[in-house]
């Protein structure tokens, strides 16, 4: 008897330490998904295309035309998982600002590198500066717009430097909030190396946001985007569209009026961002 307890016991303990070390080693196969770009696309934009420097990297980045050129904003976009950030530089024109500036992060398309939580936050950085210098941009016409993963990054920016405002599709409010609906939470606290912390930076960002929730999500639970919201340091604008996911939520028929009627009323206030923010990660 005795003998088959510990046999059991045995078990279970390799068990746990198996799957501790799956989610240690594993964790950036999990949690980044970098993808080349569609090579049509990377043709038809190459006349937009510029390099951003970050760090010791090179990333690649492109403008692209807003909708509403009278508006004066610039967008700066940080996307998703697996996300080809040209196909939302093909849709810029349906934006209404002047102009959006998408970016390959680190080991995406094609900027060299490897993704983190650290690299992907001095990546938005090294963005910000580009935009503000060769982009010829203010703090006061930036709106920082971040989908799924980007969020995370687009918070914490709209927390540590000037921005007009902030748009965020499909957040959440840490990825470690996340991955504990999958995994033992006392495992996802010691061993989760990126745990884009966005309910910690939230606070302190003052902007606008407008949050942007898919019901049916299933990748992000609608109710990590609202815990987000709960916790951001600005006014707020929050909706909830139905019938589409995580990935099919600009799909909604309301989905560009929202985001467009957030940014005409930005363009129509004078209000100025104050209190220069220049923190260091």
């Amino acid at each position: 008897m005795l003998t088959a307890t510990l046999t059991v016991l045995g078990i279970v303990l390799a068990a746990v330490v198996l799957l501790c070390l799956y989610i240690y080693v594993s964790q950036e196969r999990m949690l980044f998904y970098p993808r080349p770009n569609d090579p049509e696309l990377r043709a038809h934009w190459r006349w937009q295309r510029v390099e951003i420097p970050s760090g010791r990297q090179v990333l690649e980045g492109w403008w692209a035309d807003g909708g509403a050129p009278e508006s004066g904003l610039t967008l700066i976009y940080f996307g998703g998982n697996a996300e080809d950030v040209l196909f939302a530089a093909r849709n810029a024109g349906r934006i209404d600002a002047k102009r959006m500036l998408v970016v390959n992060y680190r080991g995406y398309g094609g900027t060299p590198g490897k993704p983190s939580q650290r690299a992907l936050f001095e990546d938005a950085l090294a963005v910000y500066d580009y935009a503000l210098g060769p982009g010829g941009a203010e703090p006061r016409e930036l709106v920082v717009m971040g989908r799924s993963l980007g969020s995370g990054v687009a918070t914490m920016l709209a927390a540590k430097r000037n921005v007009r405002a902030a748009i965020l599709v499909t957040p959440f409010d840490s990825i470690k909030a996340v991955a504990a609906r999958h995994y033992p939470a006392i495992l996802v606290d010691r061993l989760l190396r990126h745990p884009f912390p966005s309910t910690d930076f939230a606070p302190r960002a003052t902007a606008p946001a407008l949050f942007l929730i898919a019901a049916n999500d299933n990748v992000i639970a609608p109710s990590h985007a609202r815990a987000l919201a709960r916790v951001w340091g600005g006014e707020k604008q929050v909706h909830t569209f139905a019938n589409v996911g995580h990935n099919d939520i600009d799909m909604h028929p309301d989905y560009y009026a929202v985001l467009n009627g957030f940014l005409q009323s930005l363009a129509q206030s004078n209000t100025t961002p104050q209190n220069l923010r220049t923190e260091p990660l």
